[in-house]
């Protein structure tokens, strides 16, 4: 029984001791300003879309979006919705080409893509650089 009521005390003073990271809100504002992905996107859906990006073209979340101050590793100084970087159009652009190729384009063509996937990528031409990779490393 002691070890019950033990047991149990420590579950409580757990979550009590949880409770206010849990409660804390992300310093992070719902995505906004979105063109090309769907208006309802979550931002938990949008963060692993964004890491997805930076690992196909070898980039920093400063590639496409502005930020203030010296560290861009302080996501909270940037401005994620904000158009003035010039890369953001291109990367609208590329996804509304992804989209047309993957929906349209290969319908029909070989197998079907697993489910939550897509058969072109941004890797696809990009393996992980800035620009297109458009030939073998032995033919540039």
């Amino acid at each position: 029984m002691t070890q019950r009521i033990t047991l149990t005390l420590a579950i409580i003073l757990g979550m009590a001791a949880a409770t206010p990271a849990l409660a804390q809100q992300s310093p992070f504002k719902p995505p906004s300003n979105l063109q090309v992905l769907p208006k309802d996107t979550k931002l938990a859906e949008l963060v692993p879309m964004m890491k997805g990006f930076t690992q196909a073209l070898g980039v920093r979340c400063q590639f496409c979006h502005s930020f203030t101050g010296s560290d861009p590793n302080a996501l909270e100084n940037f401005d994620f919705p904000g158009d003035d970087v010039p890369a953001k159009a291109t990367a609208r652009k590329m996804l509304a080409m992804l989209r047309t190729i993957n929906d349209d384009l290969l319908k029909g063509v070989g197998a079907p893509a697993p489910a939550g996937q897509s058969k072109v990528t941004c890797y696809t031409c990009h393996h992980g650089e800035r620009t297109p990779q458009t030939a073998p490393a032995a033919a540039r």
